[in-house]
């Protein structure tokens, strides 16, 4: 029973391994995702920084240009974060716990910063306001798709903590902005997937890598891989044709009605905020009717269908100076009830 047992886990174990071995083999290095043309400057910006112990870092990217790539390029190429952890969170799941004895060595990347819980962003900033104090350099990176103008600007977002982290900015640009990047990306990919498939002799026709420039990658780097993946399925020839690259269009629809949306909600918060408060209304409304009833409290109430010492009340509570309202129409201030 017990040698049946064993054997049973033997088989599960190497059946594991299988699986775990194939999708191993899957994947794409991620190194390869920063190794373009395109992204030398910033590739060498951040091995720079990686050198300078501790020093934060701010990365601006849109998804699947590279963004967490970058970060653990960072990590990989400090010596003294290397030897610690590399921790990969989501800001919006940074909670009151994380904070709670967390200091730890290595590098913290932060992605979308933009949605840190305000407990959250009190305890990065106090951890890089006193980095210099900790043992052991800790490396704080954040990123966002925001510029660094639109961060300062992000309601609920500290300012403090965006210039605390933006010591080392590094801007990713799309794949769309580098496309002398594009075909050399493609046929890397096409190497790694053809030989996972099985099919080490595929190649892209004229037409197809013709059709792979023309699309504009609104998902990047991670689009393009899954195109090529795609592609690498569907042929069944030595070529890899025109047919076989297929775009969907509804990636491309999906991220513009979100882009669409967000101008939407902005512009939407924008006309909210020319509207006037409730108290700017009631503070007009009764310098109005100061200046059409000539200061006459007493009418004012009447009016307002309030008594006379809350009109006083109202008249102290906004500011309003009588005589200037008054003084400002040419109206002299008469009687007694004034």
């Amino acid at each position: 029973m017990n040698q049946t047992t064993a054997e049973a886990g033997s088989r599960i174990a190497h059946a594991l391994e299988v699986r775990r071995a194939s999708s191993l083999a899957g994947e794409i290095p991620w190194s390869w995702l920063l190794d373009s043309p395109g992204l030398v400057g910033v590739v060498e910006t951040a091995k720079r920084l990686a050198r300078a112990p501790g020093v934060p870092a701010l990365i601006e990217g849109e998804r699947g240009t590279g963004v967490s790539e970058l970060a653990r390029l960072i990590h990989e190429e400090d010596p003294i974060a290397r030897a610690g952890q590399l921790r990969l969170l989501a800001a919006s799941t940074v909670s009151s716990v994380d904070a709670r004895g967390s200091v730890f060595t290595g590098t913290l990347f932060l992605e979308d910063i933009e949605n840190l819980r305000p407990a959250a962003q009190t305890w990065i900033t106090e951890l890089l306001a006193r980095r210099a104090e900790l043992p052991t350099p800790l490396r704080i990176i954040g990123s966002s798709r925001l510029s660094v103008s639109k961060l300062l600007e992000h309601e609920g977002l500290s300012p403090e903590l965006v210039l605390l982290l933006d010591v080392g900015r590094l801007v990713l640009p799309p794949l769309r902005a580098r496309p002398t990047d594009i075909l050399r990306l493609a046929r890397r990919f096409l190497q790694h997937y053809s030989q996972w498939q099985n099919k080490p002799w595929l190649r892209f026709s004229h037409d197809a890598e013709c059709k792979l420039l023309a699309h504009s990658y609104p998902a990047n780097v991670q689009e393009l891989r899954n195109v090529v993946e795609r592609a690498a399925v569907l042929t069944a020839t030595e070529e890899v044709g025109e047919e076989s690259i297929v775009v969907f269009d509804p990636i491309r629809e999906t991220i513009e009605r979100s882009e669409t949306a967000r101008s939407v909600a902005a512009t939407g918060a924008q006309a909210a905020a020319r509207f006037p408060t409730l108290a700017e209304v009631e503070r007009d409304y009764l310098a109005s009717l100061i200046r059409k009833f000539e200061g006459q409290r007493t009418l004012i109430a009447r009016t307002m269908g309030i008594s006379y010492s809350t009109v006083l009340n109202k008249i102290k509570k906004h500011h309003l100076d009588v005589r200037a309202i008054l003084d400002a129409i040419a109206v002299p201030i008469e009687g007694p009830d004034q």
